[in-house]
């Protein structure tokens, strides 16, 4: 289940908040430019007007009689251009204007007396009062002279305004358009980076196990983070006690249990010795049998205990070979599984940093195991193929694949008769993980149609992972 981060929460909302503010920065200056772009441009058309406007006079004035002149006409269309001297239509020239406009000159009368040539299409009502005004979309400026009776209408014709404003709005829209990705990936990072203190803190929290359970520090931490990591490392300490007692309790169980049920059994294979095959024999058998069984599992317990102490592992490599054949010619030694095992070492090494008594302990109870639920007219074989790695194998029945992937969880058994606790493989993998190994189980062994193999890795040893794997794949 992938889990939401508050990094990209908060980087997304700060990049979306930044863009909207932005966006309406933005357009409180487009709104601010536009007046201020209608201003200049307002300003520009009085100012042509007041230049104009007496320009125009002074044509007429010194022009024809008629007083009418179009400027820039070239077919003396309404009465050619005249001027100064009324008679040569050429020699007349038009008042200078910024071409980005057009304009109509009018009497008293409200004829028109001088126009541009470019305000010959323009329907321009002959009453406009003074000041600015808008026709057909188009920005105009009347200007009235109190003692000719003369008035001038400038007529804005170009699109300067439109576009000076989308060009302002490019100039603030673009930059932002750019600096997104930027903004968005400095966030990111600069989440990352305040969020750093939270992954120290995740990776501290995921060291801890029942092998580890000191405190967590909260130097370093922020001021949000130190009360947690303090909670946490309180929480610790109460579980750590708690363990530490509930481990102490089983090891010293399972310790004193030894003398009473040894005496016990002791006494009860006398009992039998003495009765012989007379009346309550058979119990006896029973009672010595349930006595053993319950020795065996103290025994287990008190691995268990000594394993929950974190004993497993050395910080020193040893060699093992020496240990591997003593446990192997301990238990062909005994009366009821002599001669059964067969060791063959090769020319491997067995070097690895595993505390040599619990190495023992896991070896012997794979071996137990082995000669207890295999074939038990077959004998088990214990091979030194590859470095590091120890392969306990026995004949018998094929153990399917899903009841395989529950061997070696505490107290659970196989399809079996044979007696037993349901630990020894949990002891056993328990040994080799907390040493930094492996234990994989398969079945059928390898080479052979039938039986299980319990193969031992080692810790440090480089073909690990290929071993797991083609665990996997099996």
């Amino acid at each position: 289940m992938t889990h939401p981060s508050i990094a990209r929460r908060l980087a997304l909302g700060l990049t979306a908040g930044m863009t909207v503010l932005w966006i309406g920065a933005a357009a409180i200056s487009v709104s601010v430019m536009r007046h201020e772009l209608n201003e200049a441009y307002d300003d520009s058309l009085r100012q042509s007007a007041q230049r104009l406007l007496p320009l125009a006079l002074h044509d007429l004035r010194e022009g024809h009689d008629d007083r009418r002149l179009i400027v820039g006409s070239d077919d003396g269309e309404d009465g050619g251009q005249v001027g100064r001297d009324g008679d040569d239509p050429d020699s007349g020239s038009p008042a200078p204007h910024d071409p980005s406009f057009t304009y109509i000159v009018r009497d008293e009368t409200g004829q028109i007396v001088l126009r541009d040539e470019d305000a010959d299409a323009l329907d321009v009502a002959a009453n406009l009062p003074g000041g600015f005004a808008d026709i057909d979309g188009q920005r105009t400026f009347t200007l009235l002279d109190s003692r000719s009776g003369f008035s001038i209408v400038v007529i804005e014709t170009s699109a300067r305004r439109l576009t000076g404003l989308r060009d302002s709005i490019a100039a603030l829209g673009l930059p932002l358009l750019a600096l997104l990705p930027l903004m968005a990936g400095g966030i990111w990072f600069a989440m990352r980076l305040a969020l750093r203190p939270l992954e120290v803190l995740r990776r501290d929290i995921s060291q801890r196990d029942s092998r580890n359970l000191e405190p967590l520090g909260s130097a370093g931490h922020p001021a949000e983070l130190a009360p947690i990591a303090e909670a946490v490392g309180a929480l610790l300490a109460r579980l750590k006690l708690a363990l530490d007692a509930e481990r102490s309790f089983a090891a010293r169980s399972a310790h004193e249990l030894r003398t009473p049920i040894a005496g016990a059994l002791a006494q009860t294979q006398q009992l039998a010795a003495e009765l012989g095959n007379g009346p309550g024999s058979a119990r006896l058998r029973e009672i010595e049998v349930a006595l053993k069984r319950l020795s065996t599992l103290s025994e287990k317990l008190l691995q268990m205990a000594r394993l929950e102490a974190g004993f497993a592992k050395l910080d020193r490599e040893i060699d093992l070979m020496p240990i591997l054949a003593m446990v192997i010619g301990d238990i062909n030694a005994g009366r009821i599984w002599r001669g059964r095992v067969q060791l063959d070492t090769g020319t491997a090494k067995l070097v690895a940093p595993i505390d040599p008594d619990a190495f023992a302990i896991a070896v012997r109870n794979l071996v137990e195991n082995a000669l207890k639920h295999g074939a038990q007219d077959r004998p088990v074989q214990v091979l030194l193929e590859t470095p590091g790695t120890v392969r306990v194998r026995n004949a018998g029945v094929v153990v399917g694949s899903a009841e395989l992937a529950h061997l070696g969880q505490p107290f659970v058994r196989g399809a079996t008769t044979a007696d037993g606790s349901g630990l020894g493989l949990s002891i056993a993998r328990s040994i080799l993980e907390q040493a930094g190994g492996a234990l994989v189980l398969r079945s059928p062994a390898p080479g052979a149609p039938d039986g299980f193999e319990a193969a031992m890795v080692l810790p440090n040893v480089r073909h690990r992972t290929a071993i797991a794997s083609e665990h996997t794949t099996q």
